[in-house]
């Protein structure tokens, strides 16, 4: 073989062995003997440890481990652990073996926490020390003594004592005898108190600004009622933003005032909305808006809806009242409607009257009179009809979680009534009453049940108008049937008529299977009747929910499935909240 052939093939070679991918020897850290955080407590201290090529370096790791091995589990309990630290190779590897026999952990034995100075005798403040994390006869942690302090600490700024202190603070930890004794004294110092509460702006009067105010000046400092203020100004409906600023500063002495930036909003508010509804088509929504008219904070709105078979349009008027005008307020409405929705048609002037207000138990309670005149025609039958109708309503949602609600409850009920001998054309009394409960059952399992009971008494039903009857079915009551199509009936015509008592019960299954998507399972019945011995309806199927910005949207296929109901299969599309 001649020498050019030599060096071509030593090329050949080197190229060959050049473009094999290398193998690196990888160093490995192992812990046995523990479990759970015990063991993710020594990884982490551990960290990467350093190939184990680099010899210097390598060995000053080794050495680290077992103090920084003990200091992991030091943190968690276990004073006397034993750590044994050995080195073996598999293939190219290092791996590194920290065996631990934890053996028994220290306990806290006795806790002495003292609180001095005015918060001892506050209610507020001593409550704290009932869900502190240190427990006598506990596995005692360091972090639990840690926040211990934090708690103790925080919470007396949350309360406002600002020179809180602590006089004494020790941890004595016998490793022999295997406990802890803690001591913790603190000086809460006196309570500050709120000073003189101070809004920048020109458009309204202080008086009616300090409606929203859930502290007065002079009262105890509480950091919670920033909060509460600050929703009370955003939820107002008047303002684009909302600043609220404690003023912490020596110059002030014991006092924090409150500064309140505010910007109100534009002085006309116009929105355009398009929808569909599933049993009524495509529909128009336009307002106009005024939030604030004059510097006692009255506000307008009116409205219009357009869509195939109804025509609505209204114009309201508020007038606030008390503390919290978003939930105490006078309202006046005055409206015109035109609806040919299904076998029916009714042309309605409204005037309502209320008075809003919330209770103490969180109740939204309305006390009212409505007059209304409605011109309808049902199957063929045409009767116009005056009601003057005093009543009240109270209704109550309740929940937690978000965006998924874990729990929730929302409850009304609507009482109201009319007499010949006080300006109506009948006698009518009528009382609509729901409840709606959601149970999580897990993080991706939830259940929702409803119910809802409505009766109407009359001396002459016939001319019970329209829009005051009972029909059922539709997306938001038995699904798989067509909006307000589950109702007595004409013998003649077959037209739905509408009832005088409703009865609807839904049950619902859903399943998360994404973040913000879940499926679901459910049943409905009900009916709107006029003998008790009339059969419900009921309807079930299947269906889809993503959890959009302004609450669920829902498409669901449903179908009859009672034995008194023609079979079909209806598909339902709704946005809202689920309570």
């Amino acid at each position: 073989m001649n020498t050019r052939k030599l060096l071509f093939y030593a090329v050949l070679i080197g190229l060959c062995f050049s473009l094999s991918p290398a193998v690196h020897a990888a160093t490995k850290v192992l812990v046995t003997g523990v479990s759970g955080d015990l063991k993710t407590n020594v990884e982490l201290v551990a960290g990467k440890p350093p190939a184990a090529d680099n010899t210097r370096k390598f060995n000053r790791y080794v050495d680290a481990l077992p103090a920084l091995a003990k200091d992991a589990l030091s943190a968690l309990g276990y004073y006397n652990a034993t750590i044994e630290i050995t080195t073996r190779t598999v293939e190219a590897d290092t791996i590194l073996d920290i065996a631990i026999n934890p053996l028994d952990p220290v306990l806290v034995d006795n806790v002495d926490i003292r609180i001095q100075g005015v918060g001892e005798d506050d209610p507020q403040y001593s409550r704290v020390l009932q869900e502190l994390p240190l427990i006598k006869g506990a596995i005692f942690v360091s972090g639990d003594y840690e926040a211990t302090k934090a708690a103790l600490l925080d919470r007396a700024l949350d309360l406002g004592y600002f020179d809180f202190t602590f006089i004494e603070s020790e941890v004595r930890v016998s490793r022999r005898q295997l406990n802890a004794n803690i001591k913790l004294v603190a000086d809460t110092g006196v309570r500050y108190t709120f000073g003189p509460i101070v809004f920048e702006q020109n458009a309204f009067k202080k008086t009616f600004l300090q409606r929203w105010m859930p502290f007065d000046e002079n009262d105890p400092y509480e950091s919670s009622l920033i909060g509460v203020l600050t929703q009370n100004l955003q939820n107002s409906g008047y303002f684009k933003s909302v600043r609220v600023q404690p003023q912490q500063d020596r110059r002030y002495g014991k006092t924090i005032p409150v500064k309140v930036g505010l910007t109100r909003k534009d002085n006309n508010q116009v929105a355009v909305g398009l929808g569909f509804v599933t049993d009524t088509g495509a529909r128009t929504k336009l307002s106009w808006g005024k939030p604030l008219i004059n510097r006692l904070g009255h506000s307008a709105d009116f409205q219009v809806v357009l869509s195939k078979d109804e025509q609505d349009a209204s114009v309201s008027y508020r007038i606030p009242r008390r503390n919290e005008p978003l939930f105490n307020y006078w309202g006046i409405e005055y409206g015109l409607k035109n609806d040919s929705t299904g076998d029916t048609d009714s042309f309605i002037r409204s005037l309502h009257f209320q008075r809003v207000s919330r209770t103490a138990s969180q109740w939204s309670e309305s006390l009212f009179v409505r007059w209304e005149r409605e011109r309808f025609t049902v199957s063929g039958f045409e009767d116009t009809t005056n009601l003057l109708l005093p009543g009240f309503s109270y209704s109550r949602s309740r929940s937690t979680g978000s965006p998924f609600p874990t729990w929730g409850q929302a409850s009304s009920i609507l009482v109201m009534g009319g007499s010949k001998r006080a300006l109506s054309s009948i006698d009518f009394i009528k009382v609509l009453g729901s409840f709606k409960y959601l149970k999580a059952l897990s993080d991706r399992n939830t259940v929702i049940g409803s119910v809802q009971y409505g009766a109407i008494h009359s001396n002459r039903f016939t001319s019970v108008p329209v829009s005051q009857r009972f029909f059922a079915g539709g997306d938001r009551s038995v699904r798989g049937f067509k909006y307000r199509d589950l109702s007595p009936r004409d013998e003649d015509t077959d037209d739905a008529i509408g009832g005088r008592f409703l009865e609807v019960l839904s049950l619902e299954y859903n399943y998360r299977f994404l973040d913000l998507w879940s499926g679901a399972l459910f049943a409905d019945a009900g009916r709107a009747f006029d003998h008790f011995d009339e059969p419900y309806s009921v309807g079930a199927g299947f269906g889809v929910r993503w959890q959009s910005p302004v609450g669920a949207f829902r498409i669901d296929i449903a179908t009859p499935i009672s034995d008194n109901d023609e079979g079909g299969i209806r598909v339902h599309l709704s946005l809202g909240p689920d309570l």
